[in-house]
C-alpha cells in the first residue's frame, strides 16, 4: 500500500501503475528473451492498449497459460518486424490472429505497416518515458523491498521512489545514446540525404541529424561509414532490437548498424 505522504506523480506511483507491464517484462526475461526485445514487446503492448486493443488484460487473464502468453508475444514480434520492414508484408492476413481477435475492427499487419510512423513514435515514447522507470531493475528492487516492508509494518517511502515523475516526460539522453554507427559496403557509399530520407519515410520525424565520413581529398573511395542521431534513443532500440549488428539496405545498398560508442582518448 502506498504511503499517504508519497507524491501524486512519483516514481513509486509509476511502478504501481505499470505493475502488469513489469510482470510481463519479468516473465519474458525469465524465459530467456533479451532485455531489449522484452522492452520493445512490452512498449508495443502498452501502445496497443491505448488504441483500444486490450492486450494487457488478455495477458493478465492468461497469466498461467504459457502457450497463450508466448503465442501473443510471437505475434508482437511479428508486428515489430513489420515496423522495421521496407515494404508492406505479403502474408499479413492471418499472421496475428490473437491480436486481431482483440479488436472490434478488422486488423492485420497491413494496419501496423500503414500506421508505422505513429506506432514507432508511441513505442519510442514509452521506452524513453515511463519505461525508463519501470524497466529499471535497481529502482524495481527498491519498490519490491518497500512493498514487502509495508506488508509487515508501515515504512517511510525511500527517497529514490519519492522523486517526482512528470507524466508524459521523456528522459534527457546523450547524443551517443540516441545514435547508431552505420557502415557501408566498399564502393556503395550513401549520402546524408539518403540516410535521413530512409528513416523519415520509415518512421516519420525521427532523425535529428546524420553525418557521413569525409574521404581524403582525391580518394576514389566514397564514404565507408556514417552516423545517424535520432530524436529519441527508443528509435535506436527499435532498429537494433537487442542485436549487436542489424543489417538492412538503403536504396539497394547494404548497411550495417550498431550502437554508437564514442572512442575515448588514451592518456
Amino acid at each position: 500500500m502506498a504511503s499517504s505522504s508519497s507524491p501524486i506523480n512519483s516514481i513509486f506511483n509509476v511502478f504501481q501503475f505499470h505493475k502488469v507491464d513489469r510482470n510481463i517484462y519479468d516473465k519474458l526475461i525469465a524465459h530467456g528473451t533479451e532485455p531489449g526485445v522484452a522492452r520493445n514487446v512490452v512498449a508495443l503492448f502498452i501502445w496497443l492498449d491505448t488504441i483500444g486493443l486490450d492486450v494487457l488484460s488478455y495477458l493478465d487473464v492468461h497469466a498461467s497459460n504459457s502457450f497463450a502468453f508466448f503465442r501473443l508475444v510471437a505475434e508482437a514480434e511479428s508486428v515489430l518486424d513489420c515496423l522495421r520492414c521496407d515494404a508492406p508484408p505479403r502474408d499479413f492476413a492471418l499472421a496475428i490472429p490473437v491480436i486481431a481477435s482483440l479488436s472490434d475492427q478488422p486488423i492485420d499487419l497491413g494496419f501496423f505497416y500503414f500506421n508505422r510512423h505513429d506506432a514507432a513514435k508511441r513505442i519510442a515514447g514509452v521506452l524513453d518515458g515511463a519505461g525508463r522507470v519501470f524497466f529499471d531493475d535497481t529502482l524495481y528492487s527498491s519498490f519490491l523491498r518497500y512493498e514487502a516492508a509495508c506488508r509487515r509494518n508501515s515504512a517511510p517511502l525511500p527517497e529514490e521512489l519519492a522523486r517526482t515523475y512528470e507524466l508524459g516526460a521523456t528522459a534527457t539522453t546523450s547524443e551517443d545514446q540516441r545514435s547508431l554507427f552505420l557502415t557501408f559496403s566498399k564502393g556503395f557509399p550513401l549520402t546524408k540525404e539518403e540516410i535521413e530520407a530512409y528513416f523519415r519515410e520509415k518512421w516519420g520525424d525521427c532523425v535529428e541529424k546524420v553525418a557521413v565520413q569525409r574521404p581524403a581529398a582525391g580518394s576514389p573511395v566514397g564514404p565507408l561509414y556514417g552516423k545517424v542521431v535520432f530524436t529519441r534513443d527508443g528509435y535506436a532500440g527499435l532498429v537494433l532490437n537487442d542485436t549487436k549488428v542489424y543489417k538492412f539496405a538503403i536504396n539497394g545498398k547494404q548497411v550495417w548498424a550498431r550502437q554508437f560508442e564514442q572512442k575515448r582518448s588514451r592518456n
